[in-house]
């Protein structure tokens, strides 16, 4: 079967619509988070609530490096076929999951910024479910 024939028994097309859209959105703040993370990490580290040692330092710094590879990814992935798209989207949907439970379990007090990282994550983990939800096979 084709895309185009995939595309008739199911949502995929509609839902990989959206999913182009958070992939980009996700994507552009990914870079940032990724950049702020490698310039700034002490920085980071105490908006975050943590100590600024030097092994956090490097660990939120390896971090930004992963982030930014993986908006990279994200904005490459938004120009492939839907069914890849989708299959992006199941992908962050597990890695935005591991997130959101990393955020929750971060030790430290709970600052501002982790509440917005808790929040963002929240918000674009259930946009995803919606959109995978919505893509399945309608009979």
């Amino acid at each position: 079967m084709t895309e185009q024939d995939l595309s008739h028994l199911s949502g995929v097309s509609g839902a990989a619509r959206f999913i182009r859209i958070v992939l980009g959105l996700g994507a552009l703040l990914f870079i940032v988070s990724g950049i702020a993370l490698l310039i700034a990490p002490s920085l980071l580290a105490e908006q975050l609530g943590l100590e600024a040692l030097a092994d956090t330092n490097w660990t939120l710094q390896m971090l930004g490096a992963a982030l930014i590879g993986l908006s990279g990814q994200m904005w490459l992935v938004r120009r492939a076929p839907d069914h890849p798209v989708l299959g992006s989207a199941v992908v962050m949907l597990v890695a935005g999951g591991l997130m959101v439970v990393l955020t929750l379990t971060l030790p430290g007090p709970w600052t501002i910024l982790r509440w917005v990282y808790l929040g963002v994550g929240v918000i674009f983990w259930l946009t995803y479910a919606l959109l995978v939800w919505s893509s399945r096979r309608r009979t």
